[in-house]
């Protein structure tokens, strides 16, 4: 016994019990730095976005000329009413063509944004 009537071996237990939680704790955070780094060192494969063989006016005129249920959908709007919107537009200079886009291409990219969120039903 010392002298404030305590065993020696208990305060050496004590230390032991402290150093080993430090290990732990020394051990816990590298595994976490290296399941973090591997993580960071993983490249993905790169993958064809955009890989369409349709041009913009190509796929606007496959989607007007295609299901009913799909322009709606898109666009909430029936094609026939589309092409009426379009040629009165066109023929009123209201919209013109462009080098890149024609009026249809311009006129569904806009309704297209316009008509995000909605739904007929």
């Amino acid at each position: 016994m010392n002298r404030f009537g305590s065993a020696p071996h208990r305060d050496e237990d004590a230390q032991s019990a402290a150093n080993e939680q430090r290990n732990d704790d020394d051990m816990l955070a590298r595994a976490v730095v290296a399941v973090i780094n591997s993580r960071r060192n993983r490249r993905r494969v790169p993958q064809p976005m955009h890989d369409s063989i349709l041009t913009g006016s190509m796929r606007v005129e496959e989607i007007l000329n295609g299901h009913e249920d799909v322009i709606q959908g898109m666009i909430s709007m029936k094609s026939s009413t589309f092409r009426v919107l379009s040629n009165l537009l066109g023929s009123r200079a209201l919209l013109a063509p462009t080098y890149n886009m024609n009026v249809n291409e311009q006129l569904f990219i806009f309704l297209a944004i316009c008509a995000q969120g909605t739904t007929n039903r």
